[in-house]
Order: C-alpha cells, then sequence, then structure tokens
C-alpha cells in the first residue's frame, strides 16, 4: 500500500487567513479559526493512507479535526519526536526523543540564552514538548547570527517562527523508525512524501517519490513540484493520482 507521510501546515492545510468559499474549517483556537482545508482536498484524504509529519507539539495537533470521518491512525509530531497512535503518545518514541535532546542540553540552554537576550525576539521562547526550542523573531537571519555556530542542533526559520531542535530530531528519522517499526505491516508500497520548508527535506529525501514547490526542487530528490500557490491543493490531488485514488 502506498503512504503519504505530509507535513501539515502549509503543504496539506492552510490557514485560515487564506480561507475561500466552500474550504472547510478544521481548527479552531479560542474560538479563532486558525487552520482549513479544500473540501475537495477533504474528501481525497478521507481515502488516503496519510501519515501526518508535523513539527507541531502534541496538543497543538490534536486541535486539527480534520472532516468527514477522517482521523489518521498514525501521526508523528515534534519534528519526529512523538509517535501517535490512534492519539496516543507511544513511550518508546518520546524516550528515544528525549534522550536525543538530552545529548544536546549543552547546546540548547546556550542557544535559549542567546535567544533570551536577543533584541529581535517578538514571542516567548517555548520548549517545546521538552524537546527543542521555538520563538518568534522580527530579523530571523539576525537571530541565527547571535546563535553562533551550531554543532549539535540545527536552526530553522519559517516566517517569523525560529526553531532551534536537534540535528537527529527530524522528520526524516521520524518516517523512517515508523517503517522499520511496522515494516511488512502494510508500509511496503511507495513512500510519497511532501512538505513544504526545509524541516522538510529530510523528510522528502526519504522519499520514493517527494512533493514540493519549485524553488525547493534542487534540494530534493525524486521531486514533483508546483508553484507554492495552490500547493496544499497540488499536494492531495497527486498523492491520490499516484494511488489512483478519485473522488
Amino acid at each position: 500500500m502506498d503512504i503519504l507521510f505530509a507535513d501539515l501546515d502549509g503543504t496539506v492545510i492552510r490557514s485560515a487567513r487564506t480561507k475561500r468559499e466552500g474550504d472547510i474549517v478544521i481548527e479552531y483556537k479560542d474560538g479563532a479559526e486558525i487552520s482549513c482545508i479544500s473540501a475537495e482536498s477533504a474528501a481525497l484524504l478521507a481515502k488516503i493512507n496519510l501519515i501526518p509529519v508535523t513539527s507541531r507539539s502534541v496538543e497543538q495537533y490534536k486541535r486539527i479535526k480534520f472532516p468527514l470521518g477522517f482521523s489518521p491512525k498514525y501521526a508523528i509530531t515534534d519534528n519526529g519526536g512523538n509517535l501517535l497512535i490512534d492519539g496516543e503518545i507511544q513511550p518508546d518514541r518520546a524516550e528515544w526523543a528525549m534522550g536525543i535532546t538530552r545529548e544536546c542540553e549543552a547546546e540548547l540552554s546556550r542557544c535559549r540564552e542567546s535567544l533570551e537576550n536577543d533584541p529581535d525576539r517578538s514571542f516567548e521562547i517555548r520548549m517545546v514538548d521538552g524537546l527543542f526550542l521555538f520563538t518568534k523573531s522580527g530579523a530571523p537571519e539576525k537571530t541565527n547570527e547571535r546563535l553562533g555556530a551550531l554543532q549539535d542542533c540545527e536552526f530553522y526559520r519559517t516566517g517569523a517562527k525560529v526553531y532551534v531542535i536537534p540535528r537527529r530530531l527530524n522528520k526524516g528519522e521520524g518516517a523512517l523508525r515508523l517503517l522499520k517499526r511496522f515494516a511488512g505491516a502494510g508500509f511496503d508500497g511507495r513512500i510519497i512524501c511532501a512538505g513544504d520548508s526545509k524541516m522538510d527535506i529530510p523528510l522528502l529525501n526519504i522519499a520514493d517519490i517527494a512533493l514540493c514547490p519549485s524553488d525547493m526542487a534542487g534540494e530534493v530528490r525524486n521531486a514533483l513540484t508546483s508553484e507554492r500557490e495552490g500547493f496544499c491543493e497540488f499536494v492531495v490531488k497527486t498523492a491520490a493520482e499516484i494511488m489512483g485514488i478519485t473522488n
């Protein structure tokens, strides 16, 4: 059976700020609309073997309510650090991830101190599920420069959002560990991976077929690409076509 390992935000679901007529809101926070999906994508997702692979925390992932009765059996959160099966955290995955974070404790502590003193920081500093650092910056590249050279961790930015994550804690490793865990139990088809940012490159590069924006093609093997405009719909529609699924 073919599998789609996909990042969520910007890859399968969109910010509610981009909501169009007919879109379905699938996430609320404090009554505000956060994320949405097109009705066509929602109908196809209900038929696709999708495993979300997201940098969201467990709590943030659980806010998403996919429509049409669709609920992924497996989900990988925290940039690979947690595995959920039927919504339940798997202790062995969490223990593995915490071990990686402990190995990077000194560098993460140094980075946190740098972020605390960063004049461009515009948000609180969070240790996401105890695994990696997250905050926001008005000048992410300057924030990166202030962190200095990193050995055990990686700096990422998505807009104003900035992350400092242990190098070994990545989406590709998170997906591979799931495949190894259930080898021969239905995970033996083509591996389709989708993502829209540098945080997704380790995931995209384990794929038989990688779906990404065209500006990332040079960094991704086996890539099928589209422009960023309409990328979420491209991902779901293309994955469905590869799997032979129609509405």
